[in-house]
């Protein structure tokens, strides 16, 4: 073998130990399980983020996460209304920083909503330094659910830099860097009613520091389950999120001309037998088996078995 084989067998060597999987679904963003691992966590900062502006405002404002893109940083910003209120954070420990953002509008009727209004329709314009310094509170309830949000990944301690109401003034990445932009909607669900957008956007660089932790916390082996147990891919994520839970019997079949002859006070036999233990079910699938009983004024359900069926 010649020197100019050897070296080239040692390059191409040097190429395979350097070679990385690269996803062509998502070319230049984050994996799909890391997708699902965001949305899964912020379902939690929705649900809190909700809570802390409800509590604060003394209105119900509903939030939900609607969407999750990876754009370049330079389409987000473009995406972006000018003036709009953008606010600029970090998640210590982890480098770099992040963006939240809501329409001025929208800004300016939680600023009314906090000084006791009734969160009435403005103009859009850009907000003064008194409600300047407002919707930094108003941003406080925002940022503070983000410790919770990634407390099963690692402990943070987000922190406000300031705000800015022109996107084009915000450097949070390189125009051609690509980002993960969640969107959620933002309801008042009572009162002067109203609906808008607000969005989270993570450079990707922040997600790479965050999924760097996943993997250094990852266990080398699958946990072991114990008995009754039940298997929820990445459980540690979805600890905090709420299920509905509820109690069937057996259905029963009647005829249209019996239910309109159907009155107060009338017995309708089931065909859920005495003895038949009721179903615990969550959404269509059927999760747990029980008794019906009664524990002091309530009424309550026996576990027996986790249901196979």
């Amino acid at each position: 073998m010649t020197a100019a084989q050897t070296a080239a067998g040692t390059g191409t060597a040097a190429h395979r130990a350097a070679a990385e999987p690269f996803d062509f679904r998502s070319p230049g963003g984050i994996a799909r399980d890391q997708v699902r691992r965001l949305e899964l966590i912020h379902e939690v900062f929705a649900r809190a983020f909700g809570n802390e502006l409800s509590s604060s405002l003394r209105t119900v404002i509903r939030v939900e996460l609607m969407s999750i893109d990876q754009i370049t940083y330079d389409e987000y910003v473009r995406s972006a209304p000018n003036p709009t209120v953008l606010c600029g954070f970090t998640i210590p420990p982890l480098a770099g920083p992040a963006i939240m953002e809501m329409s001025t509008q929208t800004g300016l009727n939680l600023v009314d909503r906090l000084l006791g209004g009734i969160g009435k329709s403005v103009e859009v314009r850009r907000p003064t330094a008194l409600e300047t310094s407002l919707l930094l509170d108003v941003f406080g309830l925002a940022v503070a659910p983000i410790r919770s949000t990634f407390e099963p990944i690692l402990d943070v301690e987000p922190h406000i830099e300031g705000i800015e109401y022109n996107p084009h003034f915000v450097q949070a990445a390189n125009p051609s860097d690509m980002v993960t932009v969640l969107s959620f909607s933002l309801a008042v669900v009572q009162g002067e009613r109203s609906e808008s957008l607000f969005t989270v956007c993570y450079p990707h660089s922040l997600l790479e520091a965050i999924e760097a932790h996943v993997d250094a916390a990852a266990p080398s082996g699958p946990p072991a389950l114990g008995a009754g147990a039940v298997a929820v891919p990445h459980g540690h994520w979805v600890a905090d999120v709420e299920v509905p839970l509820s109690v069937r019997l057996r259905p029963v079949a009647i005829t249209a001309h019996e239910l309109r002859q159907i009155r107060p006070g009338d017995v309708l036999r089931l065909d859920h037998g005495v003895d038949e233990p009721v179903l615990g079910m969550v959404a269509d699938s059927k999760l747990l088996e029980g008794r019906l009983g009664q524990k002091g004024k309530n009424l309550a359900l026996e576990l027996t078995n986790w249901s196979n069926r």
